[in-house]
């Protein structure tokens, strides 16, 4: 109980922190999720001053929970803005953005450092323009699991997680609160496809029927960190989680615990394998202007030294995702530990944005209403209250 009054307790201050802030005191106003670029760590607030000239105390960085977090703030204030740049919506959350209007285009001359695809996979428009990607991805730890244990990982499909019970040791995420677990509801529906809505996807099913099978053994956590927090507690015999491709880099390239290119490393990551092809959802993280901004000159600034080289040299090692911008400097390292999104198939060239907006909601409520039983809602609710002081340090590190 004390615990979940701690939260509660964090949760009021922090909110009335956000809801007292002054853009008139501020030359800059930003709004991004607590883990962007924080482990070991990278102060772009500071580098932005000492690369702009405003003083680091006239710009006010506000973190919030998550991306969705960002949009819902954003959108209570879009009639008298607060914030100038908003940091961390992916290319699915831009469609709840674009539908409440909180942002306006900025086309960046940084944006010709950046690939067309990803521009154009995340929002044509330039509402939001992306900073980093990755894919989505099966992580495992390689001390409990393994392709000599369990050869069929090597060439895995969705519906091998069922039939060779790796159902039993899987974590996935929410997908209706969290970002790594709605890319991998999109995943199973791309491969799947939906009939209700006429889609074939890769194999002409239906992904409520993967799901319905694999939800009795999955165990469905309401976030990343929670996730975890499992996958670490080697009594939950957890050894599998949805993550993201980058994710054994963080394990081999770490500059503090990381065990360094040439050691046999401690985790895998891999896609599935369904027609001949390797599969995978790609994430991408952009930023934005906000509409009306108070300081949209300062804003449009931010965002140009974001996208360029100098901060973007950072994401890899400390956002642990690829960077955006093509002349970034990248550690073999971390390319060799990371899978990259150009040698997997790109299962959102399957679900158009268009479709994307209009079945979304749809799809996350199908889930909620016929997958999500009352046993795994009742899981996350003991999640949240038994390892909160965990959840909080790990979200930290990556949400």
């Amino acid at each position: 109980m004390s615990v979940v009054f701690g939260l509660l307790l964090f949760s009021c201050f922090y909110e009335i922190n956000v809801f007292t802030i002054n853009a008139d005191n501020y030359e800059l106003v930003i709004y991004t999720y607590e883990s962007l670029l924080a482990d070991p760590g990278y102060d772009f607030v500071e580098g932005f001053a000492n690369h702009s000239g405003i003083a680091k105390e006239d710009i006010h960085l506000v973190l919030l929970e998550d991306a969705n977090s960002i949009v819902t703030q954003a959108a209570l204030e879009k009639n008298n803005p607060v914030a100038d740049v908003l940091i961390g919506l992916d290319n699915v959350l831009i469609h709840k953005a674009k539908e409440e209007g909180i942002l306006e285009p900025y086309n960046s001359p940084e944006l010709v450092n950046v690939s067309s695809d990803l521009i154009s996979n995340l929002d044509p428009m330039k509402h939001i323009l992306p900073y980093d990607y990755g894919i989505i991805a099966l992580w495992y730890d390689n001390s409990r699991i393994n392709s000599t244990s369990n050869p069929e990982l090597d060439t895995l499909k969705l519906q091998d997680i069922i039939d060779e019970n790796l159902d039993e040791i899987l974590i996935v995420e929410d997908p209706t609160l969290s970002s790594p677990g709605l890319g991998f509801l999109l995943w199973t529906i791309a491969v799947y496809g939906d009939p209700s809505v006429n889609f074939d996807g890769l194999l002409k099913d239906d992904w409520r029927n993967w799901w319905k099978s694999a939800s009795k053994n999955l165990r469905i956590a309401p976030s990343w960190g929670a996730a975890f927090d499992i996958y670490y507690t080697e009594e939950e015999n957890r050894p599998m989680m949805v993550s993201y491709g980058t994710s054994p880099a963080y394990d081999v390239c770490h500059p503090l615990w990381g065990v360094g290119s040439g050691s046999d490393p401690p985790s895998t990551a891999i896609v599935s394998h369904e027609n001949g092809t390797e599969n995978a959802w790609l994430q991408i993280e952009g930023l934005g202007l906000v509409k009306n901004a108070p300081n949209q000159a300062n804003a449009q600034s931010f965002i140009d030294w974001f996208l360029s080289a100098e901060l973007q040299d950072n994401i890899p090692t400390n956002n642990w995702m690829y960077p955006a911008n093509v002349h970034a400097n990248i550690s073999s390292c971390f390319m060799d530990s990371a899978i990259n999104p150009a040698d997997v198939n790109i299962l959102n060239d399957l679900i158009t944005p268009t479709m994307l907006e209009e079945n979304l909601d749809m799809w996350k409520n199908d889930w909620e209403t016929e997958i999500a039983s009352f046993s795994s809602i009742f899981l996350i609710i003991l999640t949240l209250s038994f390892s909160a002081i965990t959840y909080i340090f790990l979200r930290k590190k990556r949400e």
